[in-house]
């Protein structure tokens, strides 16, 4: 690396992966990739809004240099209107940048910029030679991947439905996005990180809303550009404060963004690398789920959602049912290793007591599925608010949303539930694993409560430690089912799910191979479940995936007796299984025995 002074008293970084140049004042900085027509323009700088007031920043003072075995750490503060104090740190390495910003003062944080402040009431951005913006670390079910700078789109740690992302399909994404020039094959990569305890965000967005804008012309405002790191109020700050760091580094393909952003994660020890883990045999097995066989059974050739007042879908999760459905696999020579009961087998979703009136004898039906060589998974929801006590919840303007993990009354109610879901003993079910849906619900926006004003990724991991904790040590070969997708959460998970197949094309195969991809780079070494695909697929010969899955994961069908094809906007399609169908799906399962030595 090397550092030049600049004519104007600032700075000049050459380093192997791009040139940024720091200047004084107002002056934006400029950044050039390596062997790239790409060049950046922004202010160096950022801001720290509250809920009730904007930062604003009324004077810079000069750059102050650090050079250190790692780089070159540049340091400057600026007169805030909103902070008593305020700092702002470029972190310069070989092959990534860094900044952060440090305050002190008091007020609830809404959100963090970076490269978008407020200087003497006129407000600047960040500018470039590219045109696209690449969400590649959270999958959506648009399946929109690439968007145009003036687009505004968050990766968030719950659910964004949004018309521009449409609906998160996995959880807990990195916040990490990817930006170049489509005539070019560099990327510049930049994603928020921090340190481990300090993942309590909401979301991480690209293109803030402008604070004061340049024009009236709402046109004119979505050009500000820039990087925000989204608290909506949950983040109080009483003193001095550090604010999580964005990390910019560079790629040389799309399908490095992630790894891009997460080595530089791993080298600073923001987040711990990933590790191998036992994976017993049987997790392996190939899967059957109830639940697209009580969506047939409920909605049949019915193509519009609008106006259906017939039965709910979970009235269909019966042993009556699922054994016919099963029955139907097992006469055709397509018997599962693992069943899951899907939605609602059970009385309410804070609670282990099944429905007897759909399973009148849930422990018995469970040891008869191990006599078959069987296992059983029972599904449930996170974060939902089913019989939660006021006094055991987290709160929205006082109002009930889910279950608060940080209560401690909650989590009694919590692990004794996990426990009857897996121990032998006699008040328990005896199940094998869990499908874990509902993680898109982990709270966030205003006005929310809990009891240890935990939010984020940290409150997500502490629902997953403690599920994964009681359910391993009710039952030690226990199988934890999640749809997540961070490094920050793999060792809570023994298996993913690819998740519902909502999208935009004919058929599933891309979105599958998009998540199975996402899942390869933040939970290298969890199985993964290819989930059920024939509702979302609109074509004739819907079972072929199976050997699309079997490239992917874990086999798996969620349809035993019944297809039904719904692609909105298109007529629904109503049939039953045929030979072929079944066919297929025998093969794919003995294939996957074999590989993995299974019975």
């Amino acid at each position: 690396m090397k550092l030049a002074k600049l004519p104007n008293d600032g700075y000049r970084i050459d380093a192997k992966k791009y040139t940024l140049d720091l200047h004084e004042g107002i002056e934006p900085a400029r950044l050039f990739l390596e062997n790239s027509r790409q060049e950046y323009c922004f202010t160096p700088s950022g801001s720290v809004n509250c809920m009730d007031r904007c930062d604003e920043t009324a004077v810079f003072e000069k750059w102050q240099k650090q050079e250190t075995k790692e780089g070159v750490i540049f340091t400057r503060t600026e007169k805030s209107v909103l902070w008593k104090q305020k700092k702002i740190t470029v972190v310069c390495r070989e092959k990534s940048i860094e900044f952060f910003m440090e305050i002190e003062g008091s007020g609830d944080v809404d959100d963090v910029r970076f490269f978008r402040n407020c200087v003497n009431k006129v407000e600047y951005g960040f500018i470039g030679e590219f045109d696209e913006v690449i969400n590649a670390a959270a999958p959506n079910f648009h399946g929109k991947i690439f968007y145009h700078p003036v687009e505004s789109f968050t990766t968030s740690f719950a659910q964004d439905l949004s018309p521009a992302v449409g609906g998160q399909a996995l959880a807990s994404c990195c916040s990490c996005v990817g930006l170049r020039d489509r005539t070019e094959r560099k990327y510049l990569v930049a994603g928020a990180a921090a340190h481990p305890g300090e993942y309590t965000w909401d979301s991480f967005r690209w293109n803030p809303a402008a604070v004061m804008p340049a024009t009236a012309y709402i046109g004119d405002q979505m050009k500000g550009g820039g990087f925000a790191i989204e608290y909506a109020g949950k983040k109080s700050v009483s003193g001095t404060w550090e604010t999580p760091r964005l990390i910019l580094s560079f790629c040389d393909c799309c399908d490095d963004i992630i790894p891009s952003y997460l080595k530089v994660c791993y080298d600073e020890k923001y987040l711990p690398k990933p590790h191998r883990r036992r994976i017993r045999d049987w997790w392996r097995s190939p899967i059957y789920c109830t639940w697209h066989d009580q969506v047939a059974a409920t909605m049949m050739d019915r193509s519009n959602y609008i106006g259906y007042t017939g039965p709910r879908i979970g009235e269909f999760c019966t042993e009556e049912l699922t054994e016919e459905w099963l029955g139907e696999l097992i006469k055709h020579d397509c018997k599962p290793g693992i069943v899951i009961l899907d939605d609602k087998w059970q009385l309410n979703l804070n609670d282990a007591d099944p429905d007897t009136e759909k399973f009148p004898d849930m422990r018995g039906w469970i040891e008869k599925c191990h006599q078959r060589g069987i296992k059983v998974f029972l599904w449930t929801a996170a974060w939902n608010n089913d019989n939660v006590p006021l006094d055991e919840a987290v709160t929205r303007d006082g109002k009930v949303v889910c279950g608060d993990i940080t209560n401690p009354k909650y989590e009694a109610r919590f692990r004794e539930m996990i426990r009857r879901y897996f121990s032998d003993a006699e008040d328990c079910l005896n199940a094998d694993g869990i499908k874990l849906d509902g993680l898109l619900g982990l709270p966030m926006g205003q006005g929310l409560k809990n009891h240890e004003n935990l939010w984020g990724l940290e409150l997500q991991k502490r629902y997953l430690d403690i599920l994964y904790e009681a359910g391993h040590k009710a039952k030690k070969d226990v199988c934890i089912s999640t749809f997540v997708a961070h490094p920050y959460l793999s060792d809570t998970s023994d298996m993913v799910r690819l998740a519902d197949m909502y999208h935009g094309r004919l058929t599933t195969r891309r979105a599958m191979k998009h998540r199975a991809e996402v899942y390869s780079y933040t939970m290298p070494y969890t199985l993964i479940d290819t989930d059920g695909q024939y509702e979302f697929s609109y074509i004739d010969n819907v079972t072929e995936l199976m050997t699309d899955q079997m490239k992917l994961g874990i086999p798996t069908v969620y349809n035993g007796k019944l297809i039904r094809q719904q692609r909105f906007f298109m007529p629904a399609r109503y049939r039953e299984m045929d030979e072929k169908d079944y066919a297929i799906i025998s093969r794919a399962f003995k294939i996957q025995r074999k590989k993995y030595g299974l019975k």
